[in-house]
């Protein structure tokens, strides 16, 4: 919280009295700003089993190939396509693939999110005061994407042409934040 330095007894305007107090002095700001990083992506092979997931060994789920050489990332980072679904292949029958259980240069995305708030306080005797505030969460109504689809199920066509991007993976489908939502509040101290 940062009071403005406006009004009487303050740095700027500080022979204001009477009203001219009351419109400029007891201003103030507050806002929070959050900037994270997303996390590692866990893709995991979603198609047919294997007959390494029908033994039931406790292994949790299997993952699938990575094509060797492929940049994960190429033409990624919009909501359609976050990252290279061609880099992966299906895994061998009774293997685990090759992809590593947190996949370290995928991630999903991150949180940018600006929160603000302005208020003006209104004394009466010294005893007695009176606040507004506006508040603005998420003030530049930036979404926040929800992680792309990490299911790795790839399709077939009738000429034969092989869809990696399938069933939604490396798709983001969805926000995980609310849009700019503005309140205000009044309160009463004595």
């Amino acid at each position: 919280m940062l009071d403005l330095p406006f009004g009487h007894g303050r740095r700027f305007l500080s022979s204001a009295s009477g009203a001219v107090d009351q419109v400029v002095g007891g201003w103030g700001i507050d806002g929070i700003t959050s900037f994270q990083r997303g996390f590692p992506l866990k893709i995991s092979w979603a198609g047919t089993s294997t007959p390494l997931e029908n033994a039931s060994l406790g292994i949790g789920g299997i993952r699938p190939n990575v094509v060797a050489g492929c940049d994960k990332s190429a033409n990624g980072k919009n909501i359609t396509h976050w990252f290279n679904t061609d880099c992966f292949s299906a895994p061998p029958a009774w293997g685990y693939g090759t992809e590593a259980r947190v996949d370290p240069s995928l991630r999903q995305p991150g949180i940018n999110n600006f929160d603000f708030a302005i208020f003006k306080r209104f004394v009466f005797d010294e005893r007695y005061g009176l606040e507004f505030r506006t508040e603005f969460f998420d003030l530049f109504n930036h979404p926040q994407f929800g992680p792309p689809g990490t299911g790795f199920n790839p399709t077939t066509d009738s000429s034969g042409t092989v869809n990696t991007a399938a069933n939604g993976f490396g798709t983001i489908t969805s926000t995980i934040n609310n849009p700019r939502l503005i309140q205000f509040a009044l309160k009463f101290q004595f």
